[in-house]
């Protein structure tokens, strides 16, 4: 079950500028809200289906991946959820990968089990607050529609996202993979890459291999990336790694390794180390209600209004300084108020 507090953090993280419904907040403090599928609407059509045993979570980051991908983000959005057991989550999601054809999932789990038994939906809920109206993706006219019009479509996307152009040795493949227990290790990424590595061999037999295949996990919030570069030196191909820790859009870390257990172990213990310092932004609006610099100085509070607006009191006053709609507006608000407090003649 997602905490008020963790929602509130994990929504601001997506820039959507828009307030959550109070429906999508209901249903996303479910206790059974926890492992199976989930599914993001727009408007009458299925857009994504995914799969997680952090269901609240996970929907939220893919839901601000979509997003931002739609022409007209204004279309209204919904979401839905069908938990189930974690073995059964391979067959439930393909199956309804291949019934809805939605446009960005670009690939199945299992071929074999997308011929499976469908997901059972929960529960269902309107993303956005400003939404004139509800989306009418999953009600059953929609649904229907959309999965006979799959039917009949001979190149979904599930099936155009496999395709590598022959010869084209630039191309380059992403994959993100859901790791339920990361160790400092490096262990268990190794083991997920490496069952990836089996995957694109098979994927490339008959084509050639792409010069960089890109692979992505998250630990703790933190994305880490790493890339299996080829390369050839005098008739030789050479094989070496590139890892990359991202907080929040910004790069953290970075490095290239020999073997993929190194990379790693160097980009979970990068982002560790990021994740351990107290004050990582310019302005950091702390749990407590404090507002924070980097180099630890306490400037005031900050709290949320009834309608998730957030504003800052400085220190020692009763009285709020700083109003704004959003998060990322009020700390720039108070980065700007700060520099002016020190610029100011004693």
């Amino acid at each position: 079950m997602l905490t008020s507090s963790a929602l509130f953090h994990l929504w601001k993280r997506q820039v959507f500028l828009r307030n959550r419904h109070d429906e999508l907040s209901s249903l996303l403090g479910c206790s059974w809200l926890h492992t199976g599928i989930y599914m993001i609407g727009c408007a009458d059509r299925v857009v994504y289906i995914g799969q997680s045993n952090q269901l609240s979570q996970r929907s939220i980051d893919s839901l601000g991946r979509v997003y931002h991908r739609v022409p007209d983000t204004w279309l209204p959005w919904s979401m839905a959820f069908a938990p189930c057991a974690y073995e059964d989550m391979d067959e439930y999601e393909s199956a309804a990968i291949r019934a809805y054809a939605p446009e960005f999932n670009t690939s199945v789990p299992s071929l074999e089990k997308s011929l499976g038994r469908m997901p059972v939906i929960a529960g269902t809920a309107q993303v956005f607050a400003d939404q004139a109206s509800p989306s009418t993706a999953f009600f059953p006219k929609s649904v229907k529609c959309q999965i006979e019009e799959a039917s009949k479509n001979s190149t979904p996307p599930w099936i155009k996202g496999k395709a590598v152009p022959p010869g084209d040795v630039s191309a380059e493949r992403e994959q993100k993979f859901d790791l339920r227990d990361v160790n400092t290790s490096g262990q268990d990424i190794f083991d997920a890459l490496s069952a990836q590595r089996r995957s694109e061999k098979r994927l490339t037999a008959s084509t050639q291999r792409p010069a960089r295949i890109k692979t992505y996990i998250e630990h703790k919030g933190v994305e880490i990336h790493i890339d299996e570069v080829t390369s050839s030196e005098a008739g030789e191909r050479h094989l070496s790694f590139e890892w990359m820790a991202k907080s929040y859009g910004k790069v953290i870390g970075s490095g290239m390794e020999p073997d993929k257990a190194t990379a790693a172990t160097k980009a979970i213990a990068n982002a560790e180390e990021h994740l351990a310092q107290p004050y990582r932004f310019k302005i950091n609006l702390c749990d407590d209600g404090s507002v924070v610099t980097r180099d630890g100085e306490y400037l005031g509070t900050w709290e949320m209004d009834d309608n998730d607006h957030p504003s800052f009191t400085p220190d020692g006053e009763a009285e709020v300084l700083l109003f704004e709609v959003w998060i990322g507006l009020l700390c720039q608000k108070i980065a700007d108020w700060h520099e002016a407090q020190d610029q100011a003649p004693t």
